[in-house]
């Protein structure tokens, strides 16, 4: 018995160790790729930040060496005396706001009447995911025909003048696409959250002789609390990134007047025109918004956590 117990450990010990091999191998890769790509990445941009791109007279080749604050200094002159960033802040915000404001309220209203099953719900919820899952190009493409050919030939006043052409409605006509853009995701995850409530407190509710604005707040809201939370989280985070689509329209030739804080960064690092001199002020600025939004960020998930329903 005692043999029979041994070998059967040995043989458990093998499988368990090919197991374990098998695992190791499978995580490997993307291991190695996640130290090397983000962790490698973000050290080097961290020491890059304190550093100058400088060309060695003697050889004539090209040096980072350790500049201190100077990129920090150039970063606080361009905030106050410059014409980009101040612009990109301010688009940034009133992205933010729509997106906020009216974006997650019609999300939510949409995803309210879908989960009603109202009438052609299942149409709205179609034609609402249909950007999400289709290629950036082709609903450019379809956004800015509707809004240069199609508009402007069902209104005589606009005199053939686009709403992307126009500079005086180029901004609403660009955040209104960012907003049409975002629905997809919003109205998928908040329908889901709404379809797992049980269908019985609802009926309760209604015996109890609740209408739709106190069964909407006091209980729908109550239950997809979590899913509302994590998308003001997401929206936070993404106010340092989101390029209002920017460039999908206009590459890396949009007009400044537009630029969001998200398009402006994107468009210095890929641009072909930036030196390996610009780089550690891009690196910089990484330092600078990570300090600003990781503590924004986290701080906004604690406060909507702590003022969020605690029971139902």
């Amino acid at each position: 018995m005692d043999h029979i117990t041994l070998n059967k450990q040995k043989k458990f010990s093998k499988s368990r160790m090919r197991s374990l091999i098998f695992c190791l191998c499978v995580i490997a890769v993307p291991t190695v790729q996640f130290g090397i790509f983000y962790i490698g990445v973000n050290i080097n941009s961290l020491i890059m930040a304190f550093q100058s791109y400088e060309i060695d007279p003697q050889t004539n080749i090209g040096l980072y060496a350790f500049s201190g604050f100077d990129n920090f200094k150039t970063i606080w002159t361009e905030l106050r005396y410059g014409n980009e960033l101040p612009t990109a802040l301010r688009n940034s915000f009133v992205l933010f706001l729509c997106k906020v404001g009216v974006g997650t309220t019609l999300a939510l209203f949409f995803s309210l009447y879908i989960f009603k099953k109202k009438f052609l719900s299942k149409t709205f919820r179609v034609i609402l995911f249909a950007p999400s899952i289709l290629p950036a190009i082709v609903t450019v493409t379809m956004y800015r025909y509707f809004v240069d050919v199609a508009v402007p030939g069902m209104f005589v006043k606009m005199n053939g003048m686009g709403l992307l052409s126009n500079f005086d409605t180029r901004m609403a006509t660009l955040v209104f696409y960012a907003l049409w853009i975002s629905f997809g995701t919003q109205i998928l995850m908040y329908s889901g959250s709404m379809n797992a409530i049980d269908i019985s407190i609802m009926e309760a509710a209604k015996l109890d002789g609740c209408n739709a604005f106190q069964e909407f707040f006091h209980i729908v809201f109550k239950l997809i609390w979590p899913t509302f939370v994590t998308f003001m989280v997401t929206n936070m985070a993404a106010f340092f990134i989101d390029q209002m689509n920017l460039f999908s329209f206009y590459a890396a030739t949009a007009d400044t007047r537009y630029i969001t804080l998200g398009y402006m960064l994107f468009r210095d690092t890929r641009n072909s025109n930036v030196t390996l001199a610009e780089f550690p002020r891009l690196a910089a600025y990484s330092i600078v918004l990570t300090c600003i939004a990781a503590p924004i960020t986290i701080g906004t998930r604690k406060l909507l956590e702590k003022l969020g329903p605690r029971s139902v």
